[in-house]
């Protein structure tokens, strides 16, 4: 599991980012209507609740077209970015 960093990473540096340009192998709705994404790696990601309400992922294209990059950010959380969307998803690691 990659580590969160620090209360302020992101903020007043670039991190660097845990996943860079990969693929999704898959992705999903959970109960709650966030996402989650099965990258190629097997890496799986989950939208935290606290976003699932402002950044609702819209998608329509298939999986391996979308490409995720995911950096650390404040407050020990982590930005997942899909090459195309616009904005970022707040997410943590399950698997």
């Amino acid at each position: 599991m990659p580590r969160a960093g620090g209360l302020f990473t992101g903020l007043f540096s670039d991190a660097r980012p845990v996943v860079k340009s990969m693929p999704m192998r898959d992705y999903s709705m959970n109960q709650r209507g966030g996402v989650v994404v099965t990258l190629q790696d097997g890496q799986v990601w989950e939208q935290m609740e606290e976003d699932e309400v402002y950044h609702r992922a819209n998608w329509r294209k298939p999986p391996a077209e979308m490409l995720v990059t995911i950096t650390p950010s404040v407050m020990r959380t982590f930005a997942m970015k899909v090459e195309g969307d616009y904005g970022f998803y707040k997410v943590k690691r399950i698997r």
